[in-house]
């Protein structure tokens, strides 16, 4: 029976090869997993944010389940993965305002404390909500760790922190408490 068997297999590969037909293996999965950490990013702005829109270097600062000066407690849980922590430093020249702090798109990068990297493009979001300010990224993993998985993070500021926006030097830095998670789609 099992003669018949590979007999039948052998004489259809044949059959296939003859008509042309070239089987592939399909393509490897991204590995899944998932992360969620919280953390803070400590930003600073110069010039000053105001009322006024106007090219600012913002500089980001972020720990993510990492203890240091601007970032008192932190956490994270991984599934699929041994990361415990991550950074990200981030210096860039944006139109921002007070009032307008952050829309736009890019790209992040994690460094995360089990030697990988996760890079991931986004949207990102501000809305007043209550007496915070929230900007939302969201976006999916480009390369690295958590590969084509989804992509949701939230950098929450209290609204007193931008009280210096009517001042002349403005708001010079602000504190964020992040939440990150990586999912699969």
């Amino acid at each position: 029976m099992i003669g018949s068997k590979r007999l039948t297999v052998s004489a259809g590969l044949a059959a296939l090869a003859l008509a042309g037909v070239t089987l592939t293996s399909a393509p490897a999965q991204a590995a899944t997993g998932t992360i969620s950490c919280t953390g803070w990013s400590y930003t600073t702005y110069s010039p000053g944010l105001t009322g006024t829109v106007r090219p600012t270097t913002v500089t980001v600062a972020g720990r993510l389940n990492a203890v240091g000066p601007h970032s008192p407690t932190g956490s994270c849980l991984a599934l699929g993965s041994s990361a415990t922590s991550g950074t990200r430093d981030v210096t860039a020249l944006l139109d921002v305002s007070c009032n307008a702090i952050l829309t736009e798109t890019g790209t992040e990068t994690i460094v995360w404390d089990d030697g990988q990297s996760t890079s991931f493009t986004f949207t990102a979001t501000a809305a007043h909500i209550a007496s915070n300010t929230v900007l939302t990224e969201t976006g999916t993993v480009t390369s690295g760790e958590f590969l084509g998985e989804k992509v949701v993070e939230t950098f929450t500021a209290a609204n007193l922190a931008f009280a210096d926006c009517a001042t002349g030097t403005g708001v010079t830095s602000l504190d964020y408490a992040t939440v990150l998670t990586i999912l699969p789609l």
